[in-house]
């Protein structure tokens, strides 16, 4: 009895050692990219403000396309990066959020609750600020800007703090960035779309069923989810709806159950490596033994079906999207022309300061506010080793809008000066946010501290004793 004790307790040792060693694996990636895109964003400032300005500029608006016979589309390049690109970067988006609702962060009630309010918390307070400050301007569209946040230089923030800041606090802005990211999903579909073409979209939702078909039917290729997204994705561009939220659509319909359990696959390996071990002649070159090498290949075949569609097309898409989509989008975007510009003008026009005031103050009263209702209403509880100024922090971290705000900003203002001034509000208040959040969690003590007021102290660490 001791001894099964001991071995369950081995196994779950090791399973939350791979846990951690994936979300290890995950952070580094999103730590690298965010390098890979800030060089990008550094990049299309210099161009555009140089003597390249206007090749740079003429570039990005060049058509590309697909001719033939009397059938014609084309896109300029800016649009193939927002309107295409930018679509595949949202289907691993909602790969990601399939993964958090079925077995993340986002499974249960318990584990959501917390990362899910305080999104809303900070998405509703820039909102607010931001329309509070251009109610009845030329730029009151823009309200849904500084609502973003963008996980990848949030977490690149965290990781300059090493082992200063809980693993558990890492996972929390992460479950917050994918709530969000839901949020936005929606106000890109719900508030973003200016005219629906009817026909167009109901084609669209039609092969969406079929996509939901091949589910069910266990369809695991990749091929004709493939053919039908790039259908789909073309139906929602023509309908009117933002194309992007094709890719959403599509990652919902991908198949998140493996067509062998991995214990099974090990007692049938298990056969594999017996049977090689039989075929070994001793002495006997690689070459010289098929048997054995087909054995290998047919655990190598095999060893694919213990991972469930879901798992493949994210892990093989992630680096596409984090090193290449996402520095692209930033190169055809972040470029903010400011020669001939009063840059002092700019920043104090209404879009800018409603975007500034939203992601800076906005973002950290809502998301700790949020935070905080949660807790004294023992709706949610605060992660194990996370304290409030933690949280607080987190909050900061969630003004750095940056890739999703540039974004929206792109759709709110197709372009013109409020889109130079959105821009430019977007990142200054990313650096802002990001700097904020670095010295507020630096500054964390090791100890639990409440930034509440004392008769909740003890209320919040029990909760965290709880967790």
């Amino acid at each position: 009895m001791t001894s099964n004790i001991g071995k369950a307790g081995r196994t779950l040792r090791e399973f939350h050692a791979k846990v951690r060693e994936g979300f290890a694996e995950f952070l580094h990636l999103e730590v690298a990219g965010s390098l890979v895109l800030l060089f990008a964003t550094i990049t299309a400032l210099v161009l555009a403000n140089s003597g390249w300005q206007e090749a740079f500029t003429e570039f990005w608006h060049t058509e590309l396309g697909i001719i033939f016979g009397s059938f014609e589309f084309q896109q300029s390049t800016l649009h193939w990066i927002d309107d295409g690109l930018m679509a595949l970067f949202f289907f691993v988006v909602g790969l990601e959020i399939k993964r958090e609702i079925l077995v993340g962060e986002l499974s249960t009630l318990r584990k959501a609750a917390l990362p899910i309010l305080a999104a809303v918390g900070g998405m509703l307070g820039p909102a607010l600020i931001y329309a509070l400050i251009n109610h009845g301007g030329e730029g009151a569209g823009g309200w849904g800007i500084p609502m973003a946040t963008d996980i990848a230089f949030a977490l690149g923030v965290l990781a300059l703090l090493g082992s200063r800041i809980p693993t558990s606090l890492k996972v929390f802005l992460s479950a917050l960035a994918i709530a969000d990211d839901i949020g936005a999903i929606l106000v890109i579909a719900i508030f973003y779309t200016s005219q629906i073409l009817w026909g167009w979209l109901f084609v669209g939702l039609a092969l969406l069923l079929v996509m939901v078909l091949f589910n069910v039917l266990r369809i695991e290729s990749p091929l004709p989810y493939a053919i039908g997204a790039v259908i789909i994705w073309f139906c929602f561009l023509n309908s009117g709806v933002h194309a992007t939220i094709a890719g959403v659509l599509v990652a919902l319909t991908i198949p998140a159950s493996s067509r062998m359990q991995p214990l099974a696959f090990v007692d049938w390996a298990r056969g594999k490596i017996e049977e090689i071990a039989e075929k070994d002649v001793p002495g006997d070159h690689v070459l010289q033994t098929p048997d054995q090498q087909h054995c290998a290949q047919e655990i190598q075949a095999q060893a694919r079906w213990i991972q469930a569609p879901l798992q493949r097309m994210e892990h093989a898409l992630l680096p596409l999207t984090t090193f290449v989509i996402l520095p692209l989008f930033a190169l055809a975007n972040a470029g903010v022309v400011l020669v001939g510009l009063d840059v002092a003008e700019l920043i104090l026009e209404p879009v800018s300061l409603g975007i500034f005031f939203g992601l800076v103050l906005g973002k950290q009263l809502g998301i700790t506010g949020a935070a905080w209702l949660a807790v004294k209403f023992k709706l949610a509880e605060l992660p194990k080793g996370v304290t409030c100024r933690h949280i607080y922090g987190a909050g900061w971290l969630g003004g750095i809008g940056f890739t999703m705000s540039l974004f929206i900003s792109g759709l709110a203002f197709r372009a013109g000066i409020l889109q130079s001034e959105a821009k430019l509000a977007i990142l200054i208040t990313s650096v802002v946010a990001g700097i904020g959040g670095y010295l507020i969690l630096r500054g964390a003590p090791q100890a639990h501290e409440s930034l509440l007021d004392d008769d909740l102290t003890g209320e919040l660490d029990s909760s965290e004793v709880a967790a």
